[in-house]
This record gives structure tokens, sequence and C-alpha cells, in this order.
């Protein structure tokens, strides 16, 4: 089987191409590098471009089996700049990409967000009333209608996934914008305390990055056409506590500096219902937290751009919980 990977020299991205190639098959990147890195897919066709040009999205997908979406403006914060920009990535780069499943015949795997359920009361289940509260949540709230229209009126294979707080290894490039899971570790190696906002009750539902590459491959081989789908553990786990784990693997007692929340709208806890996966996917995460930050902390100790992770993070903002993941 031969896929392409749109986004594939990201995090989630390059995790689905490592599972690619070591299931022998064939891959193609489509990125601009623009978040992603070479370092993570050495050694794999890689056509450096946007997926907002039409024609190299079409050109890129000839001949391959299925697409994984997972190029897209992939934070809150990466909008404040410029919301267009992060609007015709997110959109008009997401319709390049159906189009294109839709003249080849092939199937689609999307990346959305947990984002969405901002102004939801947890469990999040699929059917939650969406009120979008930002331009980053407008954007995948469209690609999901969007995909749905394409799966209604043109046949084609489209499924989406809404990604909880989706962490592990591999997130060294994503500096600031990398999930707390890695922020926190990486401050903690180094021997700095981890700031959080607030009094570090806020909650999230942390799920290991190969449990999410497992969950796009049973989408992708699922047969279903339009459906959106939760991608968690249905596991909070509030930031104190992931802190205390944390430490606990690295063998230091470590306390946050906690200070004021200043983000509009914060969302206080995620929590994903994971039964709509688990009947339609056969899916259900199987790697504990624990485990994760485990296997996290063993890769970033032997990274060797764990130097430059700590540089980035101190131009930026530190260890932070800077927006929704």
């Amino acid at each position: 089987m031969k896929y392409l990977v749109t986004g594939g020299a990201g995090f989630i991205g390059s995790s689905i191409v490592r599972r690619i190639i070591n299931e022998k098959g064939d891959v193609v990147v489509l990125d601009d590098l623009s978040l992603g890195s070479v370092s993570n897919i050495p050694g794999v066709e890689l056509i450096r471009g946007d997926v907002r040009d039409a024609s190299l999205v079409e050109r890129a997908a000839q001949g391959v089996d299925g697409i994984f979406h997972e190029a897209a403006r992939s934070s809150s914060p990466m909008f404040y700049p410029d919301p267009r920009d992060g609007l015709d990535v997110n959109l008009r780069g997401f319709m390049n990409v159906l189009e294109a499943a839709r003249k080849l015949d092939i199937p689609i795997v999307y990346a959305s967000t947990s984002s969405l359920y901002s102004r939801c009361q947890p469990p999040h289940s699929e059917n939650a009333n969406i009120k979008p509260g930002s331009f980053y949540e407008f954007s995948f709230f469209a690609r999901e209608r969007g995909a749905s229209l394409y799966a209604e009126l043109y046949g084609v294979r489209a499924v989406g996934l809404r990604y909880f707080s989706v962490y592990g290894p591999h997130e060294e490039h994503k500096g600031q914008y990398a999930n707390n899971v890695s922020q926190f570790i990486w401050c903690m190696l180094e021997g700095r305390a981890p700031t959080i906002y607030g009094d570090g009750n806020q909650t999230r539902d942390f799920i290991y990055i190969d449990d999410v590459v497992e969950a796009n491959f049973k989408a992708m081989h699922s047969g279903l056409r339009g459906e959106v789908l939760n991608v968690g553990t249905g596991i909070e786990t509030t930031f104190n506590q992931l802190v205390e784990l944390i430490g606990n693997e690295l063998g230091v007692a470590m306390k946050p500096v906690y200070i004021p929340n200043p983000i509009k709208n914060y969302v206080f806890r995620t929590q994903a219902e994971t039964r709509r996966c688990l009947k339609l996917l056969d899916f259900k995460a199987s790697i504990p937290l624990t485990e994760g930050i485990k296997r996290s902390i063993d890769y970033y100790r032997s990274s060797k751009d764990l130097l430059s992770v700590a540089k980035i993070m101190d131009k930026g903002t530190g260890c932070l919980d800077t927006f929704i993941k």
C-alpha cells in the first residue's frame, strides 16, 4: 500500500510515516516544513510544498491508496498574528485534499481537534452542540462540515479524528507549541520547574502518539464516509498530577511555578467520550500515561536536539500551558 501524508514531517504526520515504513508500505510526504522537520523523516520521499497549491496536491496524490491529512495550523496561537493565513491553510488546503480524494476515488483520514469542545462540558461526545469560540476552532469545524458534504454528495470516504492531548517523542521541533507533557519533561530534564497557569487543577485527556497512529490506520481501513470520531483515552489528568508523574519517573520532586491565567475562554477540563470510536473503529487507547511518560523521557533524554529545544522555549513563553492541548 502507498499513502500520501500531508504535514508528514510534523509530529503526528511523521509518526504515521514511520508506521507505514515499518509495515513495508510506500509513502510520499507533502510538507512546507513551516512546522515540521526533515530530521523526522530521513530517507522518505518529500515534496516540499503547500497544500494550498491544488495542482501540487493532486500530483502528490497520484498513485496512492489513501491520504492522511495532517497539514494544518495546529494550535490557536498560530492564528493570532494573521487569522486569514490560518483559515487559508486549514480550509483551502483541506478542500484541495478533499478534491484530490474525490477525483482519484481514494479514502482520506484527516486531523480535527478536541478544542471544538471548548464551550462544552465533559465528558465530550461527538454529538455535542459545537459553538466555535476562535478562528482556530472555526477552521476545524468547517473542515468537518466540508468533509461531511463531500461524503454525502460525492461518496468520498472521509473520516475526521478529533485528537485530544497528543504527546510523545519527536515533538521537539514544535518548541512552545508542543504538548504540555513534552514541555514539562523538557523543563524538568533541565532541572527547571514547569510553569502552570492557574492552580494546576485543570485537566487534559492525554493520549500517547502510538495510540493516535493506530486510530488513524483503523480509520483508513474502515470504509466510513463522513464520520467524525474522538481520539482520546477517556481519562482526565490534572497538571499537578502530570508534574508529579513526570517527577516520579525522573526521581525528582519539583513544585511547579503557578501564575495567574491570562487566557480568555480558557478550557479548564477535557475528557473524551470514547464509546463511538470503540464501536465504529474497534479502537481503544492502550498505552497508560505512566508508560507514555516513560517512553517520552527515554527518547528526550537521548535526543540531540534537547538543548536547542530549551533555547526555543526560553525565546518563547517558557514551559507554559499556552494553548488548548
